[in-house]
């Protein structure tokens, strides 16, 4: 056996040890998060609850979009591999907490940026928070987040109740909307 050959022999025992050893992509650390950031308090930390919810939201709603007066809306495998890639369960979990929170807040007239941040930029997380609620972000179930697993196909209803504007981003959008949910509802 040349010397080429115990190193091609080499490098294939290699790889089949690592084919054999266990997945641990829930647990290894995302390309968005730091290592050790899956233990950030979501609940306060607006940053954090703005990056997470931004990337939920740029990819969630263009599917509302797309398909004016939907009531649901599915992912493909792309977004599930998408969201498996870059959000760890535990962060996924975590989000979920936060947004529960964060509409706990909201109704009860509380205030995030005297907590975190500057005081006064409420609006941007509260938008935020609006959006994830029209996606069900919030639910125990049927949360897109939570059943990232099984969500191929899978219809996930949207939040209308309480939507408006904010929601929506700009007052044009979000009166279009409030149009067709009164079109739809007479």
């Amino acid at each position: 056996m040349t010397m080429f050959d115990r190193h091609h022999q080499q490098q294939q025992q290699q790889q089949q040890q690592q084919q054999k050893q266990p997945q641990t992509s829930q647990h290894a650390s995302s390309p968005l998060l730091p290592a050790g950031t899956e233990d950030l308090d979501l609940k306060t930390n607006d940053n954090a609850y703005h990056v997470i919810g931004a990337l939920l939201t740029d990819r969630l709603l263009p599917k509302l979009d797309a398909h004016p007066g939907c009531t649901h809306y599915s992912l493909d495998q792309d977004d599930v591999d998408f969201f498996n890639g870059m959000l760890p369960y535990s962060v996924r979990r975590r989000f979920v907490d936060a947004v529960r929170y964060r509409l706990q807040l909201i109704k009860s007239g509380g205030r995030m940026g005297s907590v975190v941040g500057k005081a006064g930029d409420d609006a941007g997380w509260r938008r935020l928070t609006m959006q994830c609620q029209l996606l069900g972000l919030e639910r125990m179930h049927q949360n897109v987040l939570l059943d990232l697993a099984q969500s191929v196909g899978k219809n996930y209803p949207i939040n209308l109740k309480d939507q408006g504007p904010l929601a929506f981003g700009a007052a044009a959008n979000g009166t279009q909307r409030q149009q067709q949910q009164q079109q739809q509802q007479s």
